[in-house]
């Protein structure tokens, strides 16, 4: 082989390039003999379920060089392989040189190359995937030995991405085509494609609150909620690509359709998408739950830009509906989001991600009004008022009052104790709350007014991020109250009643007097009735 001849052929599409698309370990840079190919495509993680298959687009002598691998000698590996080249560059070739001559002409090469759902090599593996039989399978993380040598196309198999009504794929995605040259020293290949991912966020309503993981609320109080979806690396190889967030809210959350907002984020910038580009749906399921869904047809056509490093944000806002079944402290109010997606190029399949989750807590206040002196002698008909003095939720709702259901409003409230001397609501957030005692039982005196503060302590991750409810105390500033927490997220409270005493008397009868004296008058009178009555009728 001679100088003119080994040139042309390592510029001859990219073909002096170890590979266009995915990264390749280092290379001893030495001529060494032509031999049988050997390959070995990477695993991405542990995780990786996917397989791959190979279709030989050219024969070639391959050596390894100075510069990389170097092919000679070029030669079409099939008819299929030639119809894709030239249906792809809409041209027809005399030799096999020809045609590598005119792919490094349209075609950009290396490792860190993307291929764009436009470039002329991702139409020749498209063709090759739909009418090329009998492809070579290669698993990843293991060897592939034995391999014809020349120029090779690697794509990631449909079936092993795509998902069934039986299965879903979760956590698989395919690379974008990979060339490579075969032949020389073993050839190791790292796949072009990463897993998009999803999480989820709530912001508490506490003062400069942050987004975290969990987060407490009052009942009926809208809490902002985030979705956040990342893309895969390899996201300009696809043609179209679907993109859909399914948010699963417990029985006791309650969405706001009317607030989506749907944004990208690229670099620092934040730039919302039209409605009009995505679907956004609430279902009510029959246990109770409801399902949130926006979902893209085609993330890339939204007329935003859409690249391997943007981010996807839906902000949203929810509740805990009074009218639900939601749970209290010791259980968290769950909402679980799942990312969708176009997850193998040039197929339709599509996968799933892990889910992610975001947590809401409200608590419960339990009060009992008893007998100072005897603790277990309940005393119902005493009348509350409770008020959100200092709530986490903010200046709007301070000096509001805790309505029946646990909601904050602007009218006051009178809870009244049942027979067992109990007021019960639950909904509450974390704050200090104010109880006025509006009418004490009969006999006994009212307590003066008095505050208690529900405190949570949260489980945190090594970013300081609120993951869970750890604990949960409770204060208040009265002789008269016993509070203490019950069940981590039931605040109890014993309010003790004092009974009225009696006053000495220093200028009045007794009222035994009185009534003894009165008693003594009306006989008399009715005896003096009697007896004229009868001297009358005598007469």
């Amino acid at each position: 082989m001679n100088k003119h001849t080994i040139a042309r052929a390592a510029v001859s599409a990219g073909l002096a390039v170890a590979m266009t698309l995915g990264s390749v370990a280092p290379a001893t840079m030495a001529w060494a003999a032509t031999n049988d190919g050997v390959v070995t495509i990477q695993k991405r993680a542990d995780g990786d379920g996917t397989a791959l298959v190979g279709y030989q687009i050219f024969k070639a002598d391959v050596v390894d060089g100075t510069i990389g691998k170097v092919a000679s000698n070029l030669e079409w590996a099939s008819d299929t392989a030639k119809e894709a080249v030239e249906t792809a560059t809409g041209k027809t070739f005399a030799t096999a040189q020809d045609a590598a001559d005119e792919l490094a002409k349209l075609t950009t090469s290396g490792e860190d190359y993307v291929l764009g759902k436009d470039d002329t090599l991702n139409k020749v593996a498209a063709y090759m995937r739909e009418n090329q039989s009998n492809p070579v399978e290669v698993t990843p993380g293991v060897q592939k030995t034995g391999l014809s040598t020349g120029y090779w196309l690697f794509l990631t198999t449909k079936d092993s991405t795509n998902s069934t009504t039986e299965k879903k794929k979760v956590d698989q995605s395919g690379t974008s085509p990979i060339f490579a040259l075969v032949g020389g020293n073993a050839l190791t290949i790292s796949q072009k494609a990463t897993i998009p991912t999803v999480d989820k966020w709530v912001k508490n309503d506490k003062s400069n609150s942050d987004w975290s993981k969990a987060a407490d609320s009052q009942v009926d109080q809208q809490l902002e909620y985030k979705l956040v979806g990342t893309v895969a690396q390899n996201v300009a190889t696809y043609g179209t690509y679907y993109y859909k967030f399914t948010d699963n809210l417990s029985a006791g959350l309650a969405a706001d359709l009317d607030t989506v907002v749907v944004k990208v984020k690229n670099g620092e910038t934040e730039t919302a998408i039209d409605a009009s580009k995505y679907t956004k749906k609430l279902k009510a399921n029959d246990d109770g739950t409801s399902t949130l869904t926006v979902e893209f047809q085609d993330l890339k056509s939204t007329g935003v830009t859409i690249d391997s490093n943007s981010v996807v944000n839906v902000y949203y806002s929810a509740k805990l509906d009074s009218k639900k079944a939601y749970k209290l402290a010791g259980e968290a109010n769950p909402n679980t989001v799942t990312l969708t997606y176009s997850n193998n190029p040039g197929t339709d399949s599509n996968g799933d991600t892990t889910p992610a989750e975001a947590k809401d807590y409200t608590y419960k206040l339990s009060l009992t009004k008893v007998d100072s002196k005897e603790a277990t002698k309940k005393l119902p008909g005493a009348k509350f008022t409770i008020q959100a003095t200092t709530p986490d939720e903010g200046a709007g709702s301070a000096a509001k009052y805790v309505q029946e259901n646990g909601s904050l409003g602007s009218d006051a409230h009178e809870f009244v104790t049942d027979k067992n001397g109990e007021i019960s609501v639950k909904g509450l957030d974390a704050g200090t709350y104010t109880v006025v005692e509006t009418e004490s039982p009969s006999g006994y005196n009212k307590v003066a007014k008095f505050t208690f503060t529900i405190t949570p302590d949260w489980t945190t991750d090594a970013n300081g991020v609120a993951t869970e409810l750890k604990e949960v105390t409770v204060a208040d500033n009265s002789e008269a109250v016993d509070s203490s927490v019950v069940d981590n997220g039931k605040v109890s409270l014993t309010v003790k009643d004092k009974e009225g005493s009696g006053l000495p008397l220093t200028g009045q009868a007794g009222i035994g007097v009185t009534l003894a004296a009165g008693g003594a008058v009306l006989a008399i009178g009715v005896y003096r009735v009697v007896r004229s009555r009868r001297e009358q009728d005598a007469e």
